[in-house]
């Protein structure tokens, strides 16, 4: 006769439950289900790593009436629920993507302090909502407040070096009142720290390792690009580049291309408006509507960047954002030929309008819905989750009505569990963690909108101000990339940026990338300043 069935059913190892409505004990007390489908009562400051309960608590479990302090790490479950009259909850982490559901009963918190990734895995969590009617098969997610408010005290917040943020803000319609946290950053100083004299040796190895990074990726770039022939060398014993100029076999998959496939007829290209190392964008239209049109040069349309851009198209497809230029569609005759028909932006790039501009007549209030859009797109790919890889004010389009669109995402990847390994982007606008490592996470976008923001700060690109004491000439790139990685060198920003903006700057361009606030908490605040600039002008 087999066993019969947990009666607990999924509250095992992924559930917490403090003082819940199946504890016996006190309101200081945790229930788990041990390895034989028993209620264990525990006190939680006595629970550690016990062999006869199945969850796995890391030790450390400090508790009162009034606060959990040092809670520790949670990243291990999944739904957590604390029934209990607290008023304070700090040092205590949550990984998103793990974390489903959380529930707070009776309680009146004055001080929830975080640090960003887990306010982020938190503040990711929608309304609650159960999808099983079983109790204990119960499959819930989301946050609810039983009774309960978060209500953070600015002066406690203080005192840990925090910043009052508002915690789901995005369902706070929803939820009818506001909940607001102390998220604790490690901040960095944004002065620039000067040119180190004396260190020659130190400095060598960097550009030497630097060095190594550009030959290795221009090799591996170059690899990339190849296709070769069967036979593997010419007569002069190079290897050559397969260039596809028919229907041949080539492994490429057109046909995956066919739900976006425009008549090619009412495609009409008109004049080239930018042009890349490996693809130019034409002005052009479509049925009459102005579009951009992505082709590759006639000298890159081997295999890997036909592929690339077949990828880039599909990847744009996927994608419903205001604040990502939209695929209208892709045509071609031959893989060679295929071509990517994005909306037009009217007004260019950041980077060109930082050049033409002044800041007279290109004012921080602009610029505020500038950074909105950017934060707001960054939020939106990294919660797909997906990398851009590639931020700088190039890659930002700006226009009279649609303010402005993150574009260019043919180096963009999926962020999966395995590690980003790609070097790609611009050296000036890359993440120490990928000049030294090359290893990318959505951190590393969050330190190149840093370097953006330095770019609407100053109108130059990071560092140009920054010139070698010896002869006064501006540093070469390699040179800055190593006093990046070293975190001997930070962009400038003006007396005149508000502080509120070089803040937030300063904390994206942390060295450490668990330092970086998410997208989501930057959408937060530049909404609430918006908001309250606003106010300030009655409108």
């Amino acid at each position: 006769m087999s066993a019969a069935p947990c009666p607990y059913g999924s509250m095992n190892a992924s559930r917490i439950f403090v003082a819940g409505p199946l504890c016996k004990g006190n309101v200081s007390d945790v229930c788990v289900v041990d390895s034989k489908c028993a209620l264990v009562t525990k006190n939680i400051s006595s629970v550690g790593i016990e062999g006869t309960i199945t969850m796995t608590y890391v030790n450390g479990y400090k508790t009162g009436w009034d606060s959990v302090d040092a809670i520790g790490d949670l990243s291990n479950l999944s739904t957590i629920g604390l029934y209990n009259k607290l008023q304070e909850i700090s040092n205590v982490k949550f990984k998103k993507g793990m974390l489903k559901s959380f529930v707070l009963s009776d309680a009146n918190i004055s001080h929830f302090e975080l640090d960003p990734n887990s306010f982020g895995a938190l503040d990711s969590l929608g309304p609650f909502q159960i999808l099983n009617q079983s109790f204990f098969d119960a499959q819930e997610y989301g946050f609810r407040m039983n009774i309960s408010n978060i209500t953070q005290d600015a002066q406690k917040c203080e005192a840990v070096k925090g910043v009052v943020t508002e915690l789901w803000s995005l369902h706070a319609a929803i939820n009818k009142k506001t909940y607001s946290v102390s998220i604790r950053y490690t901040v960095v100083d944004g002065t620039y720290t000067g040119l180190i004299v004396g260190v020659a040796i130190g400095v060598v190895i960097l550009v030497a390792a630097v060095c190594f990074f550009i030959r290795r990726r221009n090799r591996k770039r170059d690899a990339e690009f190849e296709y070769q022939r069967e036979g593997g060398k010419s007569a002069g014993g190079t290897t050559t580049t397969r260039f596809i100029t028919d229907n041949t076999a080539t492994g490429i998959d057109m046909s995956e291309l066919t739900l976006y496939r425009l008549n090619q007829q009412d495609v009409v290209p008109q004049k080239k408006i930018a042009s890349g190392a490996y693809a130019h964008v034409l002005y052009g239209t479509y049925k009459g509507t102005p579009v951009a049109i992505k082709k590759l040069l006639s000298s890159h349309v081997g295999v890997s960047e036909v592929q690339g851009l077949i990828d880039e198209i599909k990847l744009l497809a996927s994608f419903t954002s205001p604040y990502v230029v939209k695929l209208v569609g892709c045509c071609w005759d031959q893989p060679s030929d295929l071509e990517c028909v994005l909306e037009y932006m009217n007004a260019g790039d950041l980077r060109d309008n930082l050049i033409a501009r002044t800041s007279v007549d290109f004012t921080w209030n602009e610029k505020i819905h500038v950074i909105a859009a950017i934060v707001d797109a960054l939020a939106y790919l990294h919660s797909m989750p997906v990398i851009h890889r590639d931020l700088k004010s190039r890659n930002v389009l700006l226009d009279s009505v649609k303010s402005a669109k993150l574009t260019d995402f043919g180096v963009s990847k999926e962020d999966t569990q395995e590690t980003m390994t790609v070097g790609v982007g611009t050296y000036r606008w890359m993440a120490p963690e990928i000049l030294q490592v090359n290893h990318y996470s959505v951190a590393a976008d969050m330190f190149s909108f840093g370097m953006i923001l330095s770019e609407l700060d100053t109108h130059n690109i990071p560092y140009a101000d920054v010139t070698n004491p010896k002869n006064g000439k501006p540093l070469v790139d390699t040179a800055i990339m190593s006093m990046v990685i070293a975190g001997t060198i930070k962009p400038t920003f003006s007396h005149t940026m508000p502080k509120w903006v070089r803040d937030m700057a300063q904390q994206c361009i942390a060295t450490d990338p668990e330092d970086r606030p998410t997208a989501m908490m930057l959408s937060n605040v530049v909404r609430k300043q918006i908001k309250r600039e606003a106010h300030q002008l009655g409108v």
